[in-house]
């Protein structure tokens, strides 16, 4: 227990330095959302960009694009009704932005129609238009040389949603970011909010995910999933594994958004943990063979959630005759990870210090004592109930683990007699050891 206070001060300072850096380095916070309007606004952001592209294919293969650069074309906007949805294209007229061509798009499934339009725009055509224009000059077009928008009511209050996103005409390539979202007055002249719904462009190559299930991608300027990772899954038919800064792990499909935990069986646990051990930062505690002083010291590491995903040891890549006394991970999410227990079979105890979005600043330690596993709580609050029960629950599958993988390396079993703890399957405890 001596050794360990290099150790916990070392934990205090590293979550510190990642916690300033958090804090200067994230975005500022976007409007929110709950998750079923999330999934409503991306299935609707997807069904207008399709109506979108259809109706530019249909006007294009009527005017050619000439044509349409001398009747200065300009935009586009929907408007939808009980029994049609139609995109009114617009164009600079004498008195400003007219109508120039309608596609209406019946919804009892007949084929659209294209045809000329009335050059007057109603208050509220007007009114979106604006709200479109204005968002658009009021983003920052770098991520792509194409963008699109979209514009819906605003769900919850008077006024406009409308979003500007990257777009592209290669068929290679796919585009997840940088996307925005802007709050519009219902008059279409005042930008309440604008929010960036990535912090970067996010660009893939589609011949490089061929073959595979889905994109796994983290995510920081909100704690759920957005609209555009519905629309983005939706529009290139391919599932989202969003990672978020709290640490939990999503599951964006089929115009769905699923939590989705490191302990669940198949893609959606390897992907939940490949997206936390991303995020992850490991250092261990070790003693350098060449320091006559024996001052242990503490060195970066690979991830332990990455580098025991396909490994049944734990084994730190340490300089030559070093040896490790404890390793320490500063992560989302102070839960532990499904595969920690490969550590404790390492002989080795795991810090883990919280640095996930909302949470209190936290560490807590995972150790083995007479075959036993436990958590303890060794700095800031204790664990609440709810927090409490999932991590009651983990440590009771980590004991099965550990336990299995003790046999499997041929070693005799534990005579828990020797030890004075172990008696509870699964022990969490709330100690603190440098209050």
């Amino acid at each position: 227990m001596l050794r360990a206070a290099p150790l916990l001060a070392g934990v205090t300072m590293v979550l510190a330095i990642h916690q300033t850096a958090l804090g200067a380095d994230a975005p500022p916070p976007i409007r929110q959302f709950d998750i079923s309007m999330i999934e409503k606004l991306g299935r609707a952001i997807y069904h207008q960009d399709q109506e979108a592209w259809k109706a530019t294919d249909m006007l294009r293969a009527k005017l050619s694009d000439a044509q349409l650069r001398s009747d200065k074309l300009h935009g586009w906007i929907v408007d939808s009704f009980p029994d049609r949805d139609v995109v009114r294209f617009v164009h600079d007229g004498p008195n400003g932005p007219e109508a120039y061509y309608d596609v209406i798009f019946p919804k009892n499934g007949a084929a659209a129609e294209l045809s000329p339009a009335n050059g007057a725009l109603t208050s509220d055509e007007s009114a979106q238009y604006s709200a479109r224009d204005l968002a658009l000059k009021n983003s920052e077009l770098n991520c792509s040389d194409t963008y699109n928008t979209v514009i819906l009511k605003d769900p919850e209050r008077d006024g406009w949603l409308v979003w500007v996103m990257a777009a592209t005409k290669d068929p290679d390539l796919i585009i997840i970011g940088r996307h925005y979202r802007f709050t519009v007055s219902a008059d279409g002249k005042t930008v309440r909010r604008k929010d960036a719904l990535s912090a970067s462009c996010l660009r893939f190559s589609r011949k490089a995910q061929s073959g595979s299930t889905g994109m796994l991608m983290n995510h920081v300027v909100s704690t759920t999933p957005v609209e555009t990772h519905v629309f983005a899954s939706l529009s290139y038919k391919m599932g989202l594994y969003v990672g978020t800064p709290d640490g939990r792990a999503w599951n964006v499909g089929e115009g769905r958004i699923t939590p989705i935990d490191q302990d669940a069986a198949g893609t959606d646990g390897f992907a939940a943990r490949a997206l936390a051990g991303s995020e992850e930062k490991c250092f261990a505690l070790v003693t350098a063979s060449h320091d006559p002083t024996d001052k242990p010291i503490t060195i970066p590491i690979a991830s332990v959630i990455a580098s025991t995903e396909n490994h049944s040891k734990f084994e730190p890549d340490l300089p030559a005759d070093d040896k490790a006394s404890a390793i320490t991970c500063v992560r989302e999410d102070i839960l532990p990870a499904p595969n920690d227990y490969k550590v404790l079979l390492a002989g080795l105890p795991l810090y883990i210090a919280d640095k996930g979005s909302g949470h209190p600043e936290r560490m807590g330690a995972l150790e083995v004592s007479g075959g036993q596993l436990r958590f303890r709580t060794i700095q800031g609050p204790t664990l609440g109930p709810d927090l409490a029960e999932r991590v009651g629950k983990r440590i009771d599958a980590l004991q099965v683990s550990f336990d299995q993988a003790w046999q499997q390396q041929g070693r005799s079993r534990i005579d828990r007699r020797q030890f004075p703890f172990g008696r509870v399957h699964g022990r969490v405890e709330f100690t603190c050891l440098i209050c």
